[in-house]
């Protein structure tokens, strides 16, 4: 099988014959450095005979390793596709499941199964809360319209409401950002899906047969590698660590389907025309017709605040939900990356340098 059929469409076989061109051409400088007793020249052409002869193994190394069927390949499907687990990636990242899954944790647009536990995923939940919160929002407004008039007394709800609306407002900004998060770090696994195997180790693999750019071509195949393997699998890590908090929780209302349905089911509760705002109404025609005026705004303000806690609680668990699952979380799986991106670099003979995160 040709070699970018195993790897992607450019015909890296085209590395294989530079590659054996620098071995000639080691060869050929080794030879003159010892015709003439020339130092310099023994240890350039020893040293370019040495480096075209690894990059003959990396090439040869990147068949077992990289094949539909090959050592990483499987390694990577034993880890992710265990009992119980079924994912729902485009047909271009099966040949990774690690990739997928990856792709299903931010992005699916379904729920998917991993390890026998189901999720939805970041994205999807946040739109699910931001459409939900947009309906509660709108309803809390409607109700904060609402006064009361009495002989005694005049009451408006907005006073209740208006600060619970300014913050429902600033948290649905926030599940914006935590969506766009999760497109943002979808996005960049489909180009590590797509471009890693087909353009980026293709292209380091030729360059670093070349003297001048070895160290680009280094720097290269270390970033392919390390988006298409390090990257997902980081993110694999990522879902047993969410698994294993799932299976530790065992009070209702935890999870994040469970969070989503609770704030659905208060929204509904809440503007039904058959409980609240049926309450209101009917509470506000008894009251133009009593003088029980402070008992019962007392005691509307007291069931409201009870609705608004519940609701708030929810929020919050929304909110630390989806921040660890799209921020604390992929920020580890980048300094993984990151610091494998170095590590192989350097075993590739070349340098990565990530400015004031070198600390990595």
């Amino acid at each position: 099988m040709p070699v970018a059929a195993l790897l992607g469409q450019y015909d890296i076989s085209i590395a294989v014959y530079i590659i054996g061109i620098m071995i000639a051409v080691g060869g050929m400088i080794l030879g003159i450095g010892y015709a003439l007793n020339e130092r310099r020249l023994k240890e350039f052409g020893r040293n370019e005979l040495f480096e075209s002869l690894f990059n003959g193994v990396i090439v040869g190394s990147m068949f077992l390793l990289f094949a539909p069927h090959g050592i990483i390949t499987s390694i990577i499907a034993q880890a992710t596709m265990t009992n119980g687990t079924s994912l729902n990636c485009d047909a271009f990242m099966a040949n990774n499941t690690a990739m997928c899954l990856a792709y299903d944790y931010l992005a699916s647009p379904e729920p998917y199964t991993f390890m026998g536990i189901t999720h939805t995923s970041v994205l999807s939940t946040a739109t699910t809360a931001i459409s939900e919160l947009l309906l509660l929002n709108g309803g809390l407004g409607l109700i904060a319209g609402i006064n009361i008039n009495a002989i005694v007394a005049q009451f408006s709800f907005s006073y209740i409401f208006s600060p619970v609306i300014s913050e429902l407002q600033y948290i649905i900004k926030l599940l914006g950002t935590v969506a766009i998060a999760a497109v943002v770090q979808s996005s960049v696994l489909e180009f590590a899906s797509v471009g890693t195997l087909a353009v980026l180790l293709p292209a380091g693999i030729i360059l670093r047969t070349f003297y001048p750019t070895r160290k680009i071509g280094g720097f290269l195949m270390a970033t392919s590698m390390g988006l298409y393997v390090v990257l997902p699998m980081s993110y694999v890590l990522n879902a047993i660590i969410i698994n294993s908090y799932s299976l530790s929780m065992s009070q209702p209302g935890t999870s994040i389907t469970q969070i989503t349905s609770s704030v659905s089911g208060f929204r509904g509760s809440l503007i039904s025309n058959e409980s609240f705002m049926e309450n209101i109404t009917n509470s506000t025609k008894r009251l133009e017709r009593s003088n029980g005026v402070l008992g019962w705004i007392g005691s509307a303000i007291s069931g409201i605040s009870g609705m608004l806690s519940d609701m708030v609680n929810w929020l919050l668990n929304v909110m630390a939900y989806l921040i660890v699952y799209a921020f604390v979380l992929p920020i580890f799986s980048l300094i993984i990356t990151g610091i494998s991106i170095r590590e192989l670099s350097g075993m590739l003979g070349a340098e990565a340098f990530f400015g004031r995160f070198n600390i990595l």
